[in-house]
């Protein structure tokens, strides 16, 4: 499958729903980060590693897989995972892997893993925007994507870009 997701929202804002939408119409082996046990109905899933740094190792043996990062933030605020997962991202193409990622900010998301994403989900969040102008003063799709989330009066309510460069 080769691609990419990153589903960016706060809490309750319906992301893990969003994943297992997405995960209903894959026909491939699942390996997910389920720290918090939200995927119990998906067989075959990697449930009860909560060690973030064996996972990103574990993740990077997989191939034509769909792996989960469903506390993304995590993996990203510790360097050594971080390799792991460019690795994973740099060879998504020959290892056919789904990757999806889920963060709560989109301040929080590294900049390098927009260059390897496929579709950017853009939710309610609490991002500060100053710091999200700043951030993304470059890209135009994400700014006004982010204005509309933040005056839509749905909780719900999410813009999907697929340009994200």
């Amino acid at each position: 499958m080769s691609k990419s997701i990153i589903i960016v929202g706060s809490t309750g804002t319906g992301k893990t729903t969003f994943v297992k939408d997405i995960l209903k119409g894959v026909n491939i082996p699942l390996f997910i980060y389920d720290v918090n046990n939200e995927y119990s109905e998906f067989p075959n899933t990697n449930k009860n590693n909560f060690d973030f740094k064996k996972f990103t190792i574990d993740a990077n043996t997989k191939i034509n897989t769909c792996i989960v990062y469903e506390e993304a933030t995590i993996f990203f605020s510790h360097g050594g995972s971080t390799d792991y997962v460019r690795s994973q991202l740099v060879r998504k193409r020959h290892t056919k892997n789904l990757f999806v990622f889920n963060f709560h900010a989109l301040h929080q998301v590294p900049m390098y893993l927009l260059d390897f994403c496929d579709l950017l989900v853009i939710k309610k969040t609490k991002d500060n925007s100053k710091l999200i102008f700043d951030k993304f003063k470059y890209n135009e799709n994400i700014i006004e994507a982010y204005q509309a989330i933040k005056e839509d009066g749905n909780k719900y309510a999410q813009r999907l870009i697929l340009d994200i460069n």
